[in-house]
């Protein structure tokens, strides 16, 4: 789910100089049940972002209040198990600080998801371990039990922002997208698709953009009418992504 922000940030990186990226993903709809579970077995986890190429834990209750593209009120962000991004940029040359927060639209589920996080800090964790992961799958079942309905692409949208700098530049991406799981499914095709065909870009414990290219996987979310053109601005002007 990630991997939309991952191409923005990719995008960012094409002007040379930037070192820093603060991304941040929102999105509409109701989690499966598979995708709860999995949201409440990282809360034992410890999260981390990058700076200055070493990874730095965030505190368990971290929070920030974000602007997001497309709307005036604010929103509530969380590092949302520290991501995926700080790992795939760790080594590359371009990237030295790396921050990523994410969350739903909706504020309830977020504050929800704050005061499951206390609970987890309070109790769950002075639990053994076969404890805690009873303990959180039976929090996360009691949330979602069952299927959620269709995605509907008037309900179901995305938000990917990142934001990149350098000493002397700035970049901004921004890509609206539609049907969260539709995305995921449509990336693993073309991933299974392309496999068939070429050996990846990047073998080994890679991530979507750096074994397949952001370029092409954004052209194939796009192709199937699932994310918009991005918005780019380089040090303050509207560019052509």
């Amino acid at each position: 789910m990630y991997t939309t922000g991952e191409i923005a940030a990719n995008i960012c990186l094409e002007q040379p100089g930037l070192d820093t990226l603060d991304i941040l993903v929102r999105w509409k709809g109701f989690p499966t049940y598979a995708s709860t579970q999995i949201i409440f077995s990282i809360l034992t986890a410890n999260f981390y972002y990058l700076e200055q190429n070493k990874y730095v834990q965030w505190s368990p209750t971290a929070k920030s209040e974000v602007m997001v593209p497309g709307q005036h009120e604010t929103a509530m962000a969380l590092p949302w198990g520290g991501t995926a991004h700080p790992v795939w940029f760790k080594n590359d040359p371009r990237v030295a600080n790396c921050k990523a927060q994410g969350g739903m639209f909706a504020r309830p589920v977020m504050e929800g998801v704050v005061q499951i996080t206390a609970v987890v800090e309070d109790q769950i964790k002075k639990l053994p371990k076969a404890e805690q992961e009873k303990a959180l799958s039976d929090m996360a079942a009691s949330l979602q039990a069952g299927m959620p309905p269709r995605e509907n692409p008037r309900e179901n949208t995305s938000v990917d922002s990142v934001h990149a700098s350098g000493p002397l530049g700035r970049a901004h991406c921004v890509i609206h997208g539609i049907c969260n799981y539709k995305q995921t499914g449509l990336l693993q095709a073309y991933l299974a698709y392309y496999l068939l065909q070429a050996p990846p870009k990047r073998v080994g414990f890679a991530s979507g953009c750096q074994a397949f290219g952001h370029r092409e996987l954004l052209g194939q979310l796009q192709a199937f009418g699932l994310v918009s053109a991005p918005q780019l601005t380089r040090n303050g002007l509207t560019v052509a992504a």
